[in-house]
């Protein structure tokens, strides 16, 4: 082992969301000579060794492709909003934990990790290793800060903050309402879950229990996130971790057509939620007729599958958005958090259209902070995305919010700034809290 080279053993479920941030993490950390092995799925094993890391594959937990849940569990397929969240919570996260734990002690003596990062998937698992050896772990957040706060509704419900002393209040009473009612078999599952692992189980449920207490990394910055007074003192705002831009790349015979002369509209379906109908074909739709040049990303699908695009607008399975979205003006999408932070950090507004998983979070978030429109529904509607796009594109206030937010992404440093609070981490073993 080199001199002041740490070993860390990242975790993650095989999902884009959860791997895609900790992909630079990763890279950074390697470039910076450390040893990186990371336990994650087969799916994504490309990815991670793309990085330079080790790959180390699922054995006692079930390899999901969290990209597929429906597929992987198919009673999920019909049920909707919180009753799927709720399933998600208990059949897919809950109940990997053991699992997961036994890979990873497994590996913690084969490699004698300093530090686990871990994925909120992931966490708990880390926790249990941390109790049983003392091993310390960080978090890295991937999407909307999920923790309980007496500044905030209960997460997902997408409701704006309030801590005024009637915001608290109706806080409090909605937090004691769903504790006891939508999330009691989800913090059931997670009680007995870690009695049975040894742990002592976190006051504030599942949502707090993936918060580590020496570290966590949250890939936005202050304002995209409403202000918590009772904030864990350990979590760092680092701005988004995006990955690097292609260095081979050759733009398609159409790039030309990105030329300034019209307005860009991006419009990106996402890696999960892939169904063309709810976001794609809607805008192409909205927009058939109006003076802009619109870029679709069908997020895999071949776009010769589809109904033949207007002629103001380019359909693509993939396009790189690091050269892309220099081009943009707008860029609407169902609320992928990578996706929306890669858009925020070029200085691109949003528009975002979404109602599963945490999307009413984002959409909340997106309002809230003047970034953009959201609409939290499934499906879009053509004649409200017109009307978005219309309002962005005339009304400059959006425009500078998204600027200021790209200005503020460069000061948090990213995953060079993740880097050095891991190195520090790896230096102290002690929580890496901020004091007043």
């Amino acid at each position: 082992m080199l001199a002041g080279m740490t070993r860390f053993l990242f975790a993650s479920m095989a999902a884009h969301g959860h791997v895609g941030p900790l992909l630079p993490v990763a890279g950074e950390l390697l470039s910076r000579r450390h040893e990186v092995v990371w336990y994650t799925g087969e799916k994504v094993r490309s990815k991670v060794e793309a990085t330079g890391a080790r790959y180390l594959p699922h054995v006692q937990a079930r390899d999901v492709d969290g990209d597929a849940f429906d597929a992987e569990f198919p009673e999920r397929v019909n049920k909707k909003g919180l009753a799927r969240f709720r399933y998600d919570m208990r059949e897919i996260f809950i109940a990997a934990v053991p699992g997961q734990v036994a890979d990873l002690q497994s590996y913690v003596d084969d490699h004698g990790p300093d530090v686990i990062v871990a994925e909120p998937a992931m966490a708990a698992a880390a926790s249990v290793l941390n109790k049983r050896l003392g091993l310390p772990y960080a978090t890295v957040g991937i999407g909307p800060l999920m923790m309980r706060s007496s500044d905030t509704a209960p997460f997902g419900l997408g409701l704006k903050p309030s801590s005024s002393p009637l915001g608290r209040l109706r806080n409090r009473s909605l937090d004691a309402v769903v504790q006891r009612t939508l999330f009691a078999a989800i913090d059931r599952d997670y009680r007995a879950t870690a009695a049975k692992l040894g742990l002592d189980s976190v006051a504030g449920g599942v949502f707090d229990a993936a918060v580590s207490p020496y570290l966590f990394l949250q890939p936005t910055v202050p304002s995209f996130e409403y202000p918590r007074s009772d904030l864990p003192p350990q979590v760092r705002y680092v701005g988004p971790l995006l990955p690097p831009a292609p260095a081979d790349y050759t733009p398609p015979p159409w790039w030309n057509e990105l030329d300034g002369e019209r307005p860009v509209v991006l419009v990106t379906q996402g890696t999960v939620a892939t169904d063309p109908q709810e976001l794609l074909l809607p805008t192409l739709e909205a927009l058939r007729t109006e003076p802009v040049q619109v870029i679709g990303v069908t997020g895999g699908a071949d776009p010769a599958t589809l109904p033949p695009p207007p002629p103001n607008a380019r359909v693509e399975a993939f396009v790189p958005f690091a050269p892309l979205l220099p081009r943009v003006s707008v860029m609407v999408t169902n609320g992928g958090y990578g996706g929306m932070h890669y858009a925020l950090a070029n200085g691109v507004p949003l528009v975002v259209v979404g109602a599963t998983e945490e999307k009413p979070e984002a959409v909340a978030r997106v309002n809230w902070s003047g970034v953009g429109i959201g609409f939290r529904r499934q499906r879009a509607r053509p004649t409200e995305v017109r009307s978005a796009i219309r309002r962005i594109l005339t009304d400059r206030s959006y425009r500078d919010r998204a600027h200021a937010f790209a200005a503020e992404c460069a000061r948090y440093g990213g995953r060079a700034r993740a880097a050095e609070l891991l190195e520090e981490l790896g230096s102290t073993r002690t929580p890496l809290v901020v004091t007043a």
